[in-house]
């Protein structure tokens, strides 16, 4: 098959995400620093901020009913389709979730007949149908790439094609934009020269359940609760504050998600009224990049989302992390500190705050190179964008 140079990528949510946008920047990135002869395309509803986000030479399209026929017409021309990266395939969220991409790839294989699965998040598929649909996702695939280990056994249960590990492309991602991390995190309210200083990158808490209907949806029908997040935040106030207590440690809020069903900056907010007074702050910032490098200049991050974790794993910073999905589990184990990671639910329900605190406290004192683990995982990331681009297959 001859290389590659019209490219459609389907991802995850590269509008609300700062960690979905950060997977499709390093694609984007990446495979044009390769050929910068390609056509990309990619799906947004701000143009303008993708163009800048991922190079003025991508070609933007419409998600969602008013830019179908222009997405298949793009289809039908692409060489080839990237599926992710990202959690795509799991049905935490939403029993609709596996079976939309089912349709929607195997409408895509009717218009191109090469599509690859790069580096997919992938689990938990706890619902039958969810399984049943799952393998008609990777039947879609000429060749299928998770991101981890967990993703990894739970795609190999349902398909009989190979599965090879990819890691997250969020990897790749510098922290550049024009501002130094010492300069975000003063503006954010950090006392200068103060160590050390934790960040912690929250996600709102709510048990999985089979329901139908995906999370962002429902908010059109109704607000979010929070009343299942009041316990996890004063459970992690108890921690955190133990922290700032016994190591005078300063605490920087850090949402990633700006969807008001994700409810990242309310987490903040909650924490931040729960800690002790003048202990804590919130940066914001719109740009993955800016939020990579200030987490390049923390003492540890407590990781509630992933991709914040990738983002400080990568620039060197000590993490720990709260799991809500065994993604979680999967990328510590490809960092080697599969210790360093509690379950979020048996954290609730167990009121692990000791276990919490003590795990910081070692991530403080951590001298592991993580730079040098992450870097040899960009690097495998690298080699197959160069095979993807260069070689025939």
């Amino acid at each position: 098959m001859s290389r590659p140079k019209n490219i459609l990528i389907l991802g995850g949510d590269t509008d609300g995400n700062l960690g979905d946008r950060a997977i499709l920047a390093s694609m984007c990135h990446d495979l044009l620093d390769i050929n910068p002869d390609t056509t990309i395309n990619i799906l947004s509803n701000d143009p303008e901020r993708a163009r800048n986000d991922y190079g003025e030479s991508i070609q933007v399209l419409r998600p969602g009913i008013s830019g179908f026929i222009r997405l298949c017409r793009t289809a039908a021309a692409s060489d080839l389709i990237l599926c992710g990266g990202g959690g795509l395939i799991q049905d935490d969220d939403s029993l609709i979730k596996v079976p939309y991409w089912a349709l929607r790839l195997l409408l895509m294989r009717l218009l191109c007949p090469r599509i690859i699965g790069y580096a997919l998040g992938v689990g938990p598929l706890n619902a039958r149908i969810s399984r049943l649909f799952a393998s008609l996702v990777f039947a879609c695939m000429s060749q299928v790439t998770v991101r981890d280990p967990a993703a990894q056994a739970v795609a190999r249960a349902v398909t009989r094609k190979p599965v090879d590990i990819l890691p997250d492309p969020a990897l790749l991602l510098p922290g550049t934009d024009g501002k130094r991390g010492p300069d975000l995190l003063q503006a954010a309210g950090v006392p200068v020269g103060h160590r050390p200083v934790i960040g912690v990158a929250p996600r709102r808490w709510y048990p999985p359940q089979p329901r139908l209907i995906p999370q962002r949806i429902m908010i059109r029908l109704r607000k979010p609760s929070f009343e299942q997040s009041a316990r996890l935040v004063e459970l992690l106030a108890r921690s955190l504050g133990d922290l700032v207590r016994s190591h005078d440690a300063f605490i920087v809020c850090m949402p990633s998600y700006s969807l008001a069903h994700e409810g990242d900056e309310q987490l903040c907010r909650m924490l931040i009224e729960a800690l002790p007074a003048g202990s804590s702050s919130m940066l914001r910032t719109d740009s993955p990049g800016e939020y990579r490098a200030a987490c390049g200049e923390l003492d540890a991050l407590l990781g509630g989302r992933m991709h914040p974790t990738i983002f400080a794993a990568a620039a060197g910073t000590p993490v720990v992390g709260l799991a809500y999905n065994p993604k979680f589990m999967g990328l510590f184990e490809l960092l080697g500190k599969s210790e360093a990671v509690l379950d979020v639910a048996t954290f609730v329900r167990e009121q692990q705050t000791r276990q919490l605190t003590d795990m910081i406290v070692a991530a403080l004192a951590d001298t592991t190179d993580l730079q040098a683990r992450t870097g040899e995982l960009a690097a495998r990331i690298k080699c197959f964008n160069r095979q993807l681009m260069q070689e025939a297959s």
